[in-house]
């Protein structure tokens, strides 16, 4: 048997230094940077960045289920709160334009059409606790709550309609978003999206990546 593994290892070494040798026997020559310090030459070579992500420590079952639910509903949840920061301030390009009050009321109505057909599946499909996230991040990047935003475009009996609705689902549209208290823990998966290592912080607690995970549970759905 150890023979047999031996012999296992030898063909992989074998088979992987041939393929090398073939590699760089075809690839292009070049020239490595160097520097000279105290008599001695140093090649320079860059290498890839070494990306490290620590995951956070809970003590209770609770606090860890709700850490895994963040890390998996921000990648599906942060890219519509930042087009609804574009679309804002597009919005707001355009109204300091438009003068007439009648002209704003047509074109947020416009508006509200184009992202009713565009976005409102994708929307019906979000989770309680996704929706409850995604109020949090509208916060975060228009600085505005989702309250105020609904108040401006649809008047204040519609904000006060939409918080009543909120309500009975234990959300608020008023929230205010703490990235120093209450939503640090998003803060910090936040930022690790923004700087493009989420998908490794992802591997690390559902042990594949962010595309991989989203197939697989598709698929669960699709055979329920």
């Amino acid at each position: 048997m150890i023979k047999k593994v031996l012999c296992i290892l030898t063909v992989i070494f074998v088979s992987a230094f041939c393929t090398n040798a073939q590699t760089q026997a075809t690839q292009p020559s070049y020239y490595l940077d160097y520097i000279v310090e105290n008599g001695d030459t140093i090649f320079l070579m860059p290498i890839e960045e070494l990306k490290v992500v620590a995951a956070p420590k809970f003590k209770s079952k609770r606090d860890w289920k709700n850490y895994y639910r963040m890390v998996y509903n921000l990648p599906r949840v942060y890219p519509y709160a930042q087009i609804a920061k574009n679309k804002l301030a597009e919005m707001d390009m355009q109204f300091s334009k438009i003068n007439n009050k009648r002209q704003r009321k047509e074109y947020i109505k416009t508006v509200e059409k184009e992202m009713m057909n565009q976005y409102k599946s994708a929307m019906k499909k979000l989770s309680l606790s996704q929706g409850k996230m995604l109020i949090k991040l509208i916060n975060r990047e228009t600085e505005t709550t989702v309250y105020q935003i609904v108040k401006e475009m649809k008047g204040g009996f519609s904000a006060f309609f939409w918080q009543g609705v909120a309500a009975i689902f234990g959300a608020s549209l008023k929230y205010k978003y703490d990235k120093n208290g209450n939503d640090a823990i998003l803060e910090k998966l936040v930022t690790i999206y923004e700087y493009g290592d989420y998908n490794e912080l992802y591997k690390k607690v559902f042990g594949m990546g962010i595309e991989e995970h989203t197939k697989q549970m598709q698929k669960k759905r699709n055979k329920n």
